[in-house]
């Protein structure tokens, strides 16, 4: 080689991923714990959904949980200071602070469109601040106003196979009472019902009921709901809603709408969540199911917070009545009674 030549550099060895330094023993752990958490996360979700599923195919009220499980510290009073809930560009809720007191239980009342309803909306999400990220929050909102149609029953319209099937159920149901009469009663059946017999009749209800799953019980569905709860405690928990013995025990598809809210009730109040917000909550419940939600609200710790016309059940359940009046919240110092009479004057 001759002297003056730049002496050549040898190529950058490029670097191999392989040379990097494997994970440690203690990452390997952490990594593994993630994963694990992760697989919970889903699990618990699909359990969810599938809790969710059996109530829409039982028939239960509509209930909506919103609730983050993130680590914090304990959940005493919420003080929410200084918020506003808008709606539409409207301000239905001005420059409002309130407390809710642990275990104690508010009722709601004021005028029609003061923003009662958004506020427990606002407060479902998380939206208002002072709400801790680890409160668990239980909403069951306002059936849909302008008839009798329940929320849930919009979301089981939308099921058109279910809608189908209960349609068909009813005309065969009809059917198999209109032909055991005419059995009965040694008249002919009628020829506009064509060729049928009441073995194919029974058969084709089985076939719907299965499909309906129309045979769940209520001890059934809060197991469903609760896997690996002892029988018993979830038999008491029913039960301190008058979902007692045989009740507890016999087919949803046989319970009335009343029947079916305690065992609505059971359900959410079942995981203690820190509070509960009720919208209108007795619509369309008969007056034992009302005393239920009564007992059940007095038998729960946590905080509620009810908006409701119902003077019985304000009256039954609540400690502290507050007003929404042009924009803001207060404290009413006096019963229900006394409320409504002040609206009238």
């Amino acid at each position: 080689m001759n002297a003056g030549m730049e002496e050549q550099v040898a190529p950058k060895k490029p670097e191999n991923i392989f040379d990097a330094p494997l994970l440690s023993s203690r990452d390997k752990a952490k990594l593994e714990r993630n994963k694990r958490k992760e697989d919970r996360q889903r699990e618990a979700q699909y359990q969810m959904h599938v809790a969710e599923m059996e109530a829409l195919r039982a028939g239960m009220p509509p209930v909506y949980v919103n609730h983050s499980n993130v680590g914090g510290t304990t959940i005493r009073d919420i003080h929410m200071e200084n918020f506003s809930v808008t709606v539409g560009g409207r301000d239905l809720i001005q420059d409002v602070t309130l407390t809710l007191a642990f275990g104690r239980h508010y009722g709601l009342v004021g005028r029609n469109g003061t923003g009662k309803t958004s506020l427990l909306r606002a407060m479902a999400q998380h939206a208002i601040d002072g709400i801790p990220k680890n409160c668990q929050i239980l909403h069951v909102e306002q059936e849909v106003t302008g008839d009798d149609t329940t929320a849930l029953q919009c979301v089981l319209n939308a099921d058109v196979e279910r809608v189908q099937l209960m349609q068909e159920e009813a005309q065969l149901g009809q059917l198999l009472k209109d032909l055991e009469y005419e059995a009965e009663s040694k008249q002919r059946v009628d020829k506009s019902k064509g060729d049928v017999d009441k073995d194919s009749i029974s058969k084709r209800l089985e076939e719907i009921y299965k499909r309906l799953d129309l045979t769940v019980n209520p001890l059934l569905y809060m197991m469903r709901c609760f896997p690996g709860v002892p029988e018993q405690k979830l038999r008491s928990h029913l039960g301190s809603f008058g979902v007692t013995g045989n009740l507890a025990l016999q087919s949803m598809y046989t319970l009335s709408g009343g029947q079916k809210s305690r065992v609505a009730f059971a359900k959410i109040t079942f995981k203690k969540p820190h509070i509960i917000l009720l919208d209108e909550p007795s619509n369309h419940l008969d007056l034992d199911a009302v005393e239920a939600l009564i007992q059940g609200l007095l038998i729960f710790q946590g905080g509620v917070l009810m908006v409701s016309h119902d003077e019985h059940l304000i009256t039954g359940s609540v400690d502290e009545l507050w007003a929404v009046t042009d924009g803001k919240v207060a404290p009413f110092p006096g019963t229900f009674k006394e409320y409504k009479k002040m609206l009238t004057t």
